[in-house]
């Protein structure tokens, strides 16, 4: 059982992967409508499922009340698709 100080703390750490990551996605998505760049849409497509799969977690976890093993299981995978749409952008695409 994780104790009340153990729950701050990882809230006040996925606030901080919401606000940074946020600020990665607004800026890649500025970049890839200056540049008109297919690359730096998909690095901030790739980002904001990142950012997204934690957000959703916890909101599922805490008010949804769904049991913590479904919950990390769903981060893992939005993750997992965000990487690797992260590495298609970086990896794959040509201009």
């Amino acid at each position: 059982m994780a104790t009340i100080f153990s729950l701050d703390l990882l809230r006040a750490a996925e606030g901080l992967v919401l606000v940074f990551g946020g600020v990665i996605v607004f800026y890649a998505l500025r970049s890839s409508r200056r540049n008109r760049s297919l690359s730096m849409f998909l690095l901030a497509l790739g980002f904001a499922f990142v950012v997204a799969g934690g957000v959703v977690a916890g909101f599922l976890y805490e008010l949804a009340g769904v049991d913590i093993g479904t919950v990390e299981v769903l981060q893992a995978v939005s993750q997992a698709v965000g990487f690797f749409i992260i590495v298609y952008s970086l990896m794959v695409m040509k201009e």
